[in-house]
């Protein structure tokens, strides 16, 4: 089989690092005669890189056969003006003081907005003037400068506003530092992974890379030098470092030695300290040396307590397996064996470990496949050893240590996507247009607002984004639990509960107080606010189990907070977020909140059929990170089976991998389009399929909750809207779940008798439930309007 260009000009990079350059040059000529103008012309930016490694005569000797092969003569062109260039660059130089001085006097830290579209249109700007052939370095070295000092005064100025205002503590502000310290962070590394997915010549992914270090280590020092009162910055860091440290293999070597200079790595965990610094050796030295293709992370994971580093990169775009190229870093002692070998079932082109790989298996002969991935530390005051570089060439080749041609699917990259940990998200944040659509409605609203919709549809994530960015309020969330997140973010909950379980009065400003020590870092007295209460429906309920043991829990604390909550809403906007539309609904006879509550429908993922761009096109995307290709059939089959609802997508999406997985398909020899999901869904969606599949267990649980007898009493709405998904999955049809409008009401007004939810009416149930995201009405028909959701709920539903 004829090599494609790209092979051959990896080959000819390998051969120029072994120093064998008449056999790259042979072979540069031979490809310039032989191949297409079209191919050249594609890869002319990495030929001519490669090109500039020769030396002279044979460099002249070159560009004089590709100039040939094209047609024209490159040199004859007329010499950029470096005046010019200078010019550019001296006032892209002079706007970066002004672009961050108005953010920190106008939008400071409103991260979702302001700060995301300014930081991504500097970083667009900086990759620019690196193709310009502007001074790169001048470049890069001024945004870390500025980004550094931005950073040093806004966590100054937050924490010294924190201060300044009525019953604030230290550790209030801090929490609000470090929220802020996180939020801003991620912002680089969202960008960072959103431009990168769409660009693929190696010259702008390196320079994406560069100033993605450059901001993330901005950023860092910058808080490590501001003030924080009596506190101390790195000592700060170092108990929080769980919170960052998941940035740091983005950095570059040389960020990573100036952030040593401000706080010691190494001394809040040794896997920071020189496994680390050879990872950033590691991925400089590849992505220097590699013209061809770029050297890109698509997702970074850092655990202390295990003392590992595991990075993922994109794979080879001319490769038969698409499998992104993973390797690890582990530094620990006793277990490592074991974690060399879940590495290796998993498919990692390489483990850096302490010792070499005899050291762990003393006593036994280790697997070739073991042998294969493990590079064991250069000693201390070595630099790297080369072993990524060689490897992606390894795997570029296809040579048979590192991977078979044309080999079957192994590996579910659908399951990397972080679900479970929402901490790893920035790699995978889709933008979602249909959530910012609502910023005009939360700038300009009072009054209360409620969200519903089922579980992990997205609303926290969404809402808390959506209104931290909105310049005219200041946003408060707040989570109705008793662990997870920051204090700060979980005040409300917990005084509202202290209270109940004292029933003293409740103090005449306490929500308002609230409100003020909660709001993050940053805010302006003279804007109204929003107060966000998630998984309100826990709140609620706790308010009406307490009010109901005890009349002075009632009179003291209930009552007033319900008053509270409308004499807020008043001037300013309360937004409810929940899964029941009527938790709010508790001792009506004095309850003058719920008659100013007003439900509105959230949006899950938008996607409009046939579209590469939508939000949904985009999750789908995110999910299989180039592993697997498919067409906008595909994604919208997957769309109407799951409605856009992103937890259960990406759930659809795993268990359709292990199908693919169980075929032996081969990912570069196979499409995924809407005909490949009909033959999967003929058996893999069936009652007895999904009641049996892992991937579904979460909503499996809480289907058959809200279905039991038990969530008649406790969650009546939650069971009557369950009840319905199931009667549209078994009586609407499998394909369909959907009956008339007529059908479906009288199911309800029958349900909600037995459901003693006597609030509603059949109609009205009907349309809190389309707007919470349960069902859609549409052409006097009811559907569910997430389909998957309604098989989960038949395979798992106890007949009544």
């Amino acid at each position: 089989m004829t090599k494609s260009i790209e092979a051959v000009l990896a080959e000819a990079e390998e051969l120029i690092s072994r120093h064998q350059y008449n056999v790259a040059f042979s072979n540069l000529i031979s490809l310039f005669q032989q191949c297409s103008q079209v191919d050249i012309k594609r890869l002319h930016d990495p030929i001519k890189e490669i090109i500039g490694r020769f030396m002279p005569k044979k460099r002249r000797m070159l560009g004089e056969e590709l100039s040939s092969r094209l047609g024209r003569i490159e040199d004859t062109k007329a010499p950029a003006d470096p005046s010019k260039h200078a010019v550019r660059l001296h006032q892209f130089i002079n706007s970066l003081g002004g672009r961050f001085a108005e953010l920190s006097e106008w939008h400071i830290f409103q991260w979702s907005t302001y700060y995301r579209d300014e930081l991504k249109a500097i970083m667009a700007d900086t990759v620019d003037l690196l193709r310009s052939n502007s001074d790169p370095d001048t470049a890069f070295a001024e945004v870390g400068a500025a980004i550094q000092e931005h950073s040093r005064e806004i966590f100054t100025k937050g924490f010294s506003r924190v201060m300044l205002q009525g019953q604030a503590t230290p550790d209030a502000a801090v929490a609000k530092a470090l929220g802020g310290l996180r939020s801003f962070l991620a912002l680089p590394v969202e960008i960072y992974a959103d431009e990168t997915s769409r660009i693929s010549e190696p010259k702008g992914c390196r320079a994406l890379r560069r100033v993605t270090s450059r901001m993330l280590r901005g950023i860092l020092i910058g808080f490590l030098d501001s003030q924080l009162g009596e506190l101390n910055a790195q000592e700060l860091l170092a108990r929080t470092a769980k919170s960052w440290v998941h940035v740091l293999p983005l950095l570059e070597e040389a960020d990573l030695n100036l952030l040593n200079q401000s706080i010691s790595l190494s001394a809040i965990a040794p896997i920071l300290g020189r496994p680390l610094e050879l990872l950033a050796q590691e991925l400089d030295h590849a992505s220097a040396k590699s013209s061809v293709d770029a050297v890109v992370v698509t997702s970074t994971m850092v655990n202390i307590d295990d003392v590992t580093i595991d990075l993922t990169l994109r794979p080879p775009a001319d490769s038969s397996d698409t499998k992104p190229l993973e390797l690890g870093i582990l530094g620990g002692g006793g277990g490592l064996r074991n974690q060399i070998e879940r590495r290796v079932k998993l498919g990692y082109i390489a483990c850096l470990t302490p010792k070499p790989v005899q050291d762990y298996w003393k006593g036994s002969f280790p697997t070739k496949e073991v042998k294969g991935i493990v590079v064991a530390m250069p000693d201390e005051g070595v630099n790297s050893v080369g072993f990524l570089l060689s490897r992606l060439r390894l795997r570029f080749y296809e040579n048979t240590v590192v991977v078979q041609p044309s080999i079957p699917l192994k590996t579910n990259i659908a399951e990397r996507f972080p679900l479970e940990n929402p901490s790893l998200m920035s790699f995978f944040r889709v933008d979602r247009p249909s959530v910012r659509a609502l910023e005009t409605t939360l700038s300009t609203r009072t009054g209360v607002l409620l969200w519903c919709s089922v579980r992990r549809s997205g609303k926290t994530t969404g809402v808390s984004e959506l209104a931290s960015g909105i310049a005219e309020r200041n946003a408060v969330f707040q989570r109705c639990e008793m662990t997870g997140g920051d204090k700060t973010s979980r005040m409300l909950f917990e005084e509202v509960c202290d209270a109940l379980e004292r029933a003293a009065p409740l103090p005449r400003e306490f929500l308002r107080n609230i409100v003020a020590r909660a709001a993050p870092m940053g805010v302006q007295e003279n804007r109204g606010s929003i107060l966000i209460v998630d998984e309100y429906d826990r709140l609620f309920g706790w308010l009406r189990v307490m009010g109901r043991r005890s009349e002075d829990a009632r009179a003291l604390v209930v009552q007033p907070l319900l008053d509270q909550f409308v004499e807020f809403a008043t001037e300013n906007l309360l937004i409810l977020l929940g899964q029941q539309p009527n938790a709010h609904f508790i001792f009506m006879d004095q309850n003058q909140l719920s008659a100013y509550v007003q439900q509105e429908p959230y949006p899950l993922f938008s996607h409009e059929t046939g579209s590469p761009e939508s939000e949904f096109h985009e999750l789908v995307r995110r999910t299989f990170q180039k592993t697997l290709t498919f067409d906008t059939s595909f994604v919208d089959a997957v769309f109407e089976e799951t409605g856009g609802h992103p937890f259960l997508a990406v759930n659809l999406l795993r268990d359709i991998v292990d199908w693919l997985i169980k075929r032996q398909i081969i990912p570069s020899e196979t499409r995924l389009t809407r005909a490949l999901y009909e033959e999967y869904s003929v058996n893999e969606l069936t009652l007895g399929a999904i009641g049996r599949s892992a991937h579904y267990k979460f909503f499996r649980g809480a289907a058959s909750e809200a279905l039991s007898e038990a969530s008649i009493e406790q969650g009546p709405w939650l069971h009557t809207a369950y009840k319905l998904l199931r009667h549209l999955a078994l009586s609407g049809g499998p394909s369909t779940s959907a009956m008339s409008f007529q059908r479906a009401e009288e199911y309800v007004d029958s349900t909600l008798v037995s459901s003693q939810l006597s609030a509603y009416t059949g109609n009205s149930f009907l349309a809190s439930a389309a707007e919470s995201n349960f069902i859609e009405i549409c052409d006097g028909q009811v559907r569910a309007k997430i389909p998957l959701l309604a098989r989960i709920s038949a395979a798992v539903g106890v007949a009544h």
